[in-house]
């Protein structure tokens, strides 16, 4: 790196730079469908983030969660088993509920990644799956489909099925 370059040159940020300073710049911007809190149940945290139409949104988010998350996810990109996004899943994933997807799972290095064909059988999967002290984190990673017009639509389903748990 050239001496003059400045530290906060983006071009020299790392990947958890990147996802820090995002965070730093989404504090106090907590509105509906973005890390919204709705409900503890059973001593499980259940988070709406569908607002996270998109996978670095959906890492950054993923990055503030302070423990152990079943991330319910709508799309597995290629860009999944790059370095930097298997890091923080190793780090805070203890297992990702794909709904929607159609096929064979995708692999996950050192996981298992559950199947579930639509929001509402997410979630009783992601509650099956989710241990006490623990969080669900609903961060899709992918614009609105599966039926839904919209992400608000998409996290309406969610926090409904999480009401009826």
């Amino acid at each position: 790196m050239d001496k003059n370059q400045s530290m906060t040159d983006p071009r020299t940020r790392s990947a958890s730079d990147l996802v820090q300073a995002r965070n730093q710049g989404l504090q106090g911007m907590r509105t509906p469908h973005r890390l919204e809190h709705v409900a503890t149940v059973e001593e499980v945290f259940y988070v709406n983030d569908s607002a996270s139409t998109f996978l670095d949104a959906a890492l950054a988010s993923l990055s503030t969660m302070e423990r152990n998350t079943v991330w319910v996810i709508g799309c597995w990109s290629d860009d999944m088993s790059e370095g930097h996004v298997q890091d923080l899943m190793r780090e805070r994933v203890r297992a990702v509920v794909l709904f929607g997807h159609e096929g064979d799972a995708p692999s996950l290095p050192g996981g298992i990644i559950y199947l579930a064909d639509n929001v509402r059988m997410a979630v009783f999967l992601a509650r099956e799956l989710a241990r006490a002290g623990e969080a669900v984190l609903f961060s899709p990673a992918c614009p609105s489909g599966n039926g839904f017009a919209n992400y608000e639509e998409r996290g309406a389903e969610f926090k409904r099925t999480v009401k009826e748990l």
